[in-house]
């Protein structure tokens, strides 16, 4: 309100679409063993919370599966273990600033970048380089409206863990993921990293693209993986370590289960589910019946 006066109709209106429900129809694969099933879903690990997801197709396999499997373990002192861990290596020694590991062109693209997203500058000098550059990259996407809580993993678990479900598996301990993050301590690769997503926040603009979840909310499979990092330059270095080296690790635990006599659940990132070196491929290859996209 301004001057005790409602706000135009046009404002409002724009703020009730904001909110407006949306419906997603994200894509789900089947894969069958010899005793088990194995149904795997991708996750957006942040999501607003107008999204509806839960088609009746999709929860007809929740209801259906007895052990249910994520990335990490989601129990709350596993969450606890992981916050902790991650306050451990968020910040910059004391008496250290982020700036301070930069050269004069990182300065100024820090600048740069700081005007372009709006981030507040304040906080991200005292972060690590891998920490800064999951802040900036989260402005420059316009995800503030993006919650963790509403992520696809954590809904999962809440609603199976009210259920009374007690089988939980996880694909790799948060440690695994961590040592991504921070490039198993080296820090000058860190700075190396956050360099390039300055370069990819200015080369944008500034300018999120949330062409990531559009693609997922239609389960357009096709499109998830044409956003991918490319296979070539830094770009596959990335997606080495953070999609192709995982996959690979997660295919023989997933044949183990096909092996168990129960059904299972796994919700994973969508990014790992999609395109050639995605998992249920790598499983197809492996001579696995996978009906899905």
């Amino acid at each position: 309100m301004a001057g005790g006066k409602p706000a135009p109709v046009a404002a409002n209106k724009s703020a009730v679409a904001a909110y407006k429900p949306k419906t997603a129809t994200p894509a789900m694969w089947t894969v069958h063993g010899a005793k088990g099933t194995v149904y795997m879903l991708g996750s957006i690990h942040a999501l607003p919370k107008n999204v509806n997801w839960q088609t009746a197709q999709l929860m007809a396999r929740v209801k259906e599966a007895d052990t249910f499997v994520f990335e990490v373990p989601m129990d709350a002192g596993s969450r606890a273990h992981a916050a902790a861990y991650f306050r451990d290596n968020a910040l910059m020694p004391g008496g250290m600033s982020l700036p301070s590991l930069f050269d004069s062109e990182m300065r100024a693209d820090f600048r740069d970048v700081v005007m372009l997203t709006h981030a507040d500058p304040t906080y991200i000098v005292y972060m690590r380089p891998w920490l800064a550059a999951l802040v900036l990259e989260g402005a420059a996407s316009g995800t503030s409206g993006f919650y963790s809580s509403e992520g696809v993993d954590n809904k999962i678990y809440a609603m199976v863990k009210a259920r009374g479900v007690r089988q939980f598996r996880a694909l790799e301990r948060d440690e695994d993921q961590f040592r991504l993050f921070i490039k198993e301590g080296h820090e000058q690769d860190e700075v190396t990293d956050l360099r390039l997503t300055f370069k990819d926040i200015l080369a944008h603009g500034g300018k999120g693209d949330q062409g990531l979840l559009a693609a997922w909310m239609k389960g357009d499979t096709k499109g998830l993986d044409a956003l991918l990092p490319e296979k070539k330059g830094t770009s596959a270095v990335f997606r080495k370590a953070w999609l192709d080296d995982r996959n690979r690790k997660w295919v023989p635990q997933i044949e183990a289960m096909l092996n168990e006599p129960h059904t299972f659940f796994i919700t994973v990132g969508a990014a790992h589910l999609v395109g050639k070196g995605g998992v249920p491929n790598l499983l197809r290859a492996a001579g696995y019946r996978v009906d899905g996209p």
